[in-house]
């Protein structure tokens, strides 16, 4: 266990996705609200045979609810409907005050992947004996539970198991979702949408049009104090504290890291951005990692829509991309432009 993330040495365990990769974890760990822990395990043939698992320590019950296992599983609000959707609560005997599940260890990558990464991932014996030793850790700080949060059906077929070996439990918890690129150019998608997928579209985009409003593809680091002001509207809108230093420094980082495989997607109305979407392009596929709206922009009809869905599916072409990636959340959203929900499950082991 270490609560200092080194890129190289985590890449040498070769994640498969942008949101697990070294370069986006030196950028993002901060994200997670408590102190970052990476935690490798290696077998007899070391790094051959390694399970690795980024995360942090988060002790507030107020913590970021995305990040919470508190509030996922006992907040007085659903964060995600699909937890209580099978009418059973997870782990009864920890009852509901939040002392008893934090402090905790949450697993999980931000931006919402939590799948063991390593050359033995697939191995349940071998991710059973990385979280036992994560286990062993945390309960000597002192910790009330381990959480494996976003777990993809791949990743959730080894880790239940193992949680279930250390006396855990596996729940439901939300989607993620992505839209296959099956398309060359704008018109290819055009003809690859159905006919009231296509009208509602167009009557979206001539709404932005009558408005002086259009989309577009900016430099992120020319226009980064419009890109910081929409994130930060954004993330106030939703009832979150602000971090405008956090933010500054994590989109810089962003910028510096990846460079020319950033693609910032906009509306724009006035010459300003009012709304936008950024995304990371790697292995073929387009990571939607930071989104922003102004004030402007929500009292601008389908700007948010068009900045994170048209414009960039509108721009794809399948000679470059396989898919774009959304992440979670907004499922019946995202199910209407197209894309393919996959459930993702959470993991709870309680350390008596």
């Amino acid at each position: 266990m270490s609560d200092t993330f080194h890129a190289a040495r985590w890449d040498a365990l070769r994640p498969g996705t942008v949101v697990q990769g070294g370069r986006w974890l030196s950028t993002m760990l901060s994200r997670l609200p408590g102190r970052p822990v990476t935690a490798v395990h290696a077998g007899p043939d070391g790094l051959g045979d390694a399970v690795g698992f980024v995360g942090a320590v988060v002790e507030d019950p107020e913590a970021y609810e995305a990040y919470n296992p508190w509030l996922i599983l006992r907040g007085p609000q659903p964060v995600f409907e699909e937890v209580y959707a099978s009418g059973r609560q997870v782990a009864p005997q920890l009852g509901d005050a939040p002392e008893r599940m934090l402090p905790g260890l949450v697993l999980t990558a931000p931006g919402y992947i939590g799948d063991p990464v390593g050359p033995a991932a697939g191995q349940p014996e071998e991710v059973r004996a990385c979280l036992a030793g994560i286990c062993a850790w945390a309960r000597s700080a002192g910790l009330a539970t381990v959480t494996v949060l976003y777990t993809t059906p791949a990743g959730s077929a080894v880790l239940e198991p193992a949680v279930a070996a250390l006396g855990g439990e596996s729940f439901d918890l939300t989607t993620r979702s992505a839209r296959e690129v099956t398309w060359t150019d704008a018109e290819g998608f055009r003809q690859a949408i159905s006919r009231r997928h296509r009208a509602e579209m167009n009557r979206q985009l001539n709404r932005l049009a009558d408005l002086g409003a259009e989309l577009g593809q900016a430099d992120p680091a020319a226009r980064f104090e419009e890109v910081i002001e929409g994130r930060c509207e954004l993330v106030r809108w939703y009832g979150q504290p602000v971090d405008e230093a956090g933010e500054r420094r994590r989109l810089r980082t962003l910028i510096d890291t990846f460079g020319p495989d950033l693609r910032l997607y906009t509306t724009e109305r006035e010459g300003r951005i009012v709304a936008h979407s950024l995304f990371v392009l790697q292995n073929r596929t387009l990571q939607n990692v930071y989104t922003g709206t102004t004030e402007s922009g929500r009292n601008t009809p389908f700007a948010h829509l068009a900045a994170t869905y048209h414009g960039p599916m509108l721009s794809a072409s399948s000679e470059h991309l396989d898919r774009i990636d959304y992440s979670i959340g907004h499922g019946s959203t995202k199910r209407l432009q197209g894309c393919r929900a996959v459930p993702l499950r959470g993991h709870l082991i309680p350390l008596p």
